[in-house]
């Protein structure tokens, strides 16, 4: 059922077994899953079918750290959320992700690879990819393509897997639309989160249109879904009965915010002769790799540093894209890098750029905070985000590059151009729009804001879905992984309910 909130009366009251604030990746896929489980859901969506621009306007704000982009820009509110504009690049985190790691202060979520395995494959069909085909070696094997550095011990080629990409409210609208018990609610802005009197759970949302009409809505279960910016924005604004905020005792909502780093064209590898990296490119395959199979689907090759080599360097993980030299968009940013392009083209030498998809520390300093004194139109304080890379992301992100250069040599496929030591590289530092880590998943309520059930330590029947849970973000692009966490909390509201 579709209801649009501005065709409602003022003071309306709304009820409901699971309220989903926000249907974005996180919150269609929760709703779609609830379907038939016995539970009535509603779905509240702050904008409508198309972008609106005083909607979206609801999203503006302060960069006071790394200002990389306009905080309304890699976002959009909107049923579908930014499903709507994303690439479709998918790779689950990989397995050590999830371990506490000693060179990663703050690691270790409360559920490990194996707990997430199964929804992978669920989450794999909704973004529209092939089977979990994710091992460089064996599908370079199935495919009978060679790898780059196949006898390295330190590198290894992993794979991404391309979605359409899937606009999640276009492919699964009707699906939620035509469900007897999911009702979808358009132009409904949560503005307060109201507690009961012993402000261990919620009794109700205050919602709003920009209209200027009343909703009060009630549910069995409440989940925010409303990404890694505004999930925290909206704990921390509804502060009417606690100072901090809701689910906020730990002090860690708005904290941890991670992005994933893009170094573009960071380092220059001048290969000796054309190098056969047709696995490296995009292209589509149809291929079996034992059980698992990928048909006509979109995959892509990049290097990446072996869980040991990681742990035994103490440093972040990173994949590296390879570029043709003549196909990217800007030139290199050194000298050095230029003249090695030209002395490459003239030896017969072939130059590829390394574009770094890149982890980064959780670190507490790295927050959203609010805005009291600028509040948008529905009265809800803007906020201020202050994205920080610490120095041990750059180092890590050198030293990678140092261990690449040295395999590379090694191997007798040529030499890597990085930048100088002295000069850093920190003039790249590009954002991939992957908003991670403000309201974490911990094990100690002390540490975290969610449980490894995505509820809050704080309130018993509020639950968080999206990537702000991340307790670390990997490499990996996030939205495969936030629909993976997504059918799981639907698999535990319908234990639990």
């Amino acid at each position: 059922m579709l209801i649009d909130a501005n065709d409602l009366s003022d003071g309306a009251s709304l009820s409901y077994d699971v309220c989903v604030v926000g249907a974005g990746a996180a919150g269609i896929t929760l709703a779609r899953a609830l379907r038939g489980s016995g539970l009535t859901v509603g779905v509240l969506e702050s904008g409508g079918f198309e972008l609106e621009r005083r909607t979206q306007d609801l999203y503006q704000g302060v960069m006071s750290g790394l200002g990389t982009w306009e905080l309304d820009g890699l976002r959009f509110r909107l049923f579908g959320g930014s499903t709507s504009a994303w690439a479709g690049w998918c790779k689950p985190l990989d397995p050590h992700d999830f371990d506490e790691r000693a060179h990663i202060p703050n690691s270790g979520w409360p559920i490990s690879f194996a707990d997430l395995e199964p929804y992978y494959a669920q989450a794999n069909a909704l973004v529209e990819i092939g089977d979990a085909v994710w091992d460089g070696a064996a599908l370079a094997s199935a495919l009978s393509l060679p790898r780059v550095l196949s006898g390295s011990e330190r590198v290894k080629t992993a794979m991404f897997q391309f979605s359409p990409p899937t606009q999640f409210g276009e492919v699964y609208r009707d699906d939620l639309l035509k469900a007897e018990d999911v009702e979808v609610v358009l132009h409904a802005n949560v503005v307060d989160v109201v507690l009961e009197s012993g402000l261990d759970a919620v009794d109700h949302l205050a919602a709003a249109t920009l209209s200027g009409i009343g909703l009060t809505v009630e549910a069995s279960a409440f989940v925010l879904a409303t990404g890694g910016i505004e999930t925290p924005r909206l704990l921390l604004a509804s502060d009417g009965q606690r100072s901090e905020g809701v689910a906020n005792s730990s002090g860690a909502v708005g904290r941890y915010f991670m992005e994933h780093p893009h170094y573009r064209d960071s380092a220059l590898w001048v290969m000796n002769g054309r190098p056969q990296t047709d696995l490296y490119d995009t292209r589509r395959v149809t291929v079996s790799v034992g059980d698992l199979s990928l048909d006509d689907t979109p995959v892509r090759g990049m290097l990446e540093l072996q869980p040991d080599t990681l742990a035994e360097e103490g440093i972040v993980s990173f994949t590296a894209r390879l570029v043709n030299a003549g196909d990217a968009d800007v030139e290199p940013l050194t000298t050095e890098m230029v003249t090695a392009m030209l002395q490459a083209e003239a030896d017969r030498q072939w130059p590829m750029r390394l574009t770094l998809h890149t982890e980064q520390i959780p670190h507490p300093d790295s927050r959203i905070t609010l805005l009291p004194d600028q509040r948008d139109a529905l009265g809800v304080p803007r906020v201020d985000l202050d994205w920080r890379l610490q120095p041990e992301d750059l180092r890590g992100v050198e030293r990678g590059l140092q261990i690449l250069a040295a395999e590379i040599g090694a191997a007798g496929e040529g030499r890597l151009w990085i930048p100088a030591s002295e000069q850093g590289i920190d003039w790249i530092a590009v954002p991939g729009g992957h908003h991670m880590g403000t309201a974490r998943m911990s094990a100690d309520p002390a540490t975290g804001v969610v449980d490894a059930d995505c509820r809050c330590h704080d309130v018993g029947n509020l639950y968080l879905a999206g990537s702000s849970v991340f307790t670390t973000g990997g490499n990996a692009n996030p939205t495969l992984t936030i629909v993976a966490l997504a059918l799981r909390l639907a698999d535990h509201l319908r234990e639990t309910l």
